[in-house]
């Protein structure tokens, strides 16, 4: 006999993964009571490595063949998945007697599916936008006919920065919830962190790379680096690595998180780069980068290059925790690059708003906040 539940989770790519949805739900969902949820999920992008994971139940929506053609179902024919995903939600909720649905969203199937499992099963609904959707680039057909609907039914939505909040409120008419990008922030360090081997630095990125989130922005790294003085080498840790930097001469490693956070720890300057040329300048104006929080927590110094009207712009200039290049300049980048690898002060600067920021945003603090949402019924 199945144990009864109380939250089914909904959600494209479940812990362990390196990256993206899956380390906000892991902070998240590990200070939670793991005895009392199910998980529906597929495989996520990129795919199950090692890293931490939970001790949640959980349950993988794959079509017969490969993870592979899972995935292209989802982008090219996600008509034919959601009905998969809504029959594994709702046998899990009839198994385990769910109580609620949370859906977090940054793909569109789990979350049309689930908003059509909570209605068809008359349960209530939970919503959080790590990434805007309608604004975004994937699933923008299913937005315009569902997005509206799905806020409506949900009696508790969430979205990750102080802008997305006051973007789907102004566009939905319904309160909006900020649980931000959190993470785990024992064992911080205290200050700037020395390098251990200082003869030539580092700029690192780590994470996906895409044409309408940040590509232009790490073009123009590649061609900065080229002419700054310090000559600095750039590390992509990325397991996306577009044909047109290949052109510039860039190369890319696929880490595990856990050699990503080292890796981070061991360079001089970690780049956070958002697109300025982009199809979907509304997401690139509301959203935060996943990757931002392991930043902080590095004792490294950033260096953000993105849009002046951008959230992580303005929360970087806020907080003064990165150097902040707002233009589209191959020559300013190489400046900036060159100023905050001679600079220690500047650096310890920095260092020390990151890591005053980075506590605002405990992991443990902001799922205490979901789970009484998660736990109201």
């Amino acid at each position: 006999m199945a144990t009864k539940k109380r939250v089914l989770v909904s959600t494209w790519a479940f812990p362990p993964s390196p990256a993206g949805s899956a380390v906000i739900l892991y902070e998240l969902l590990r200070h939670m009571v793991q005895d009392e949820m199910v998980a529906v999920h597929t495989i996520g992008d990129p795919p199950l490595l090692d890293g931490p994971s939970l001790g949640i139940e959980r349950h993988m929506v794959l079509l017969p063949g490969s993870y592979i053609w899972t995935l292209r179902c989802m982008r090219r024919a996600p008509w034919l998945f959601i009905p998969l995903i809504r029959r594994e939600i709702v046998r899990q909720c009839k198994r385990h007697s769910i109580e609620r649905i949370y859906a977090h969203f940054p793909n569109h199937c789990f979350l049309v599916a689930a908003w059509q499992a909570s209605e068809y099963l008359g349960l209530p609904l939970t919503v959080y936008f790590d990434i805007l959707w309608e604004e975004g680039t994937m699933g923008m057909h299913y937005a315009a006919e569902c997005e509206s609907r799905i806020v409506n039914r949900a009696d508790s939505v969430f979205a990750i920065t102080e802008f997305a909040v006051k973007h789907l409120e102004q566009k939905h008419g319904k309160r909006v919830n900020l649980v931000p990008h959190v993470i785990d922030t024992s064992g911080l360090p205290s200050c700037l962190q020395a390098l251990s081997n200082e003869s030539r630095p580092v700029i690192l990125y780590s994470g996906a790379i895409y044409p309408n989130m940040n590509q232009d922005s790490l073009e123009r790294l590649a061609q900065a680096s080229t002419i700054a003085r310090t000559r600095p080498i750039v590390d992509l840790c990325t397991w996306s690595l577009p044909d047109e930097l290949r052109r510039l001469g860039m190369r890319s490693r696929c880490l595990s998180r856990a050699r990503v956070m080292a890796a981070q720890a061991e360079s001089s300057i970690l780049f956070m780069p958002l697109a300025f040329e982009s199809k979907y300048p509304v997401m690139i104006r509301n959203n935060c980068a996943i990757k931002l929080m392991d930043y902080l927590c590095s004792g490294r110094p950033i260096l953000v290059h993105a849009p002046a009207d951008c959230y992580v712009t303005y929360i970087a200039r806020r907080e003064g925790f990165a150097l902040v290049v707002d233009r589209p300049s191959v020559t300013e980048l190489a400046a900036a690059i060159d100023l905050l690898v001679r600079d220690r002060l500047l650096q310890e600067r920095l260092v020390a708003g990151a890591l005053t920021f980075v506590r605002t945003r405990d992991s443990r603090v902001w799922a205490q906040r979901l789970w009484a949402a998660l736990s109201n019924n």
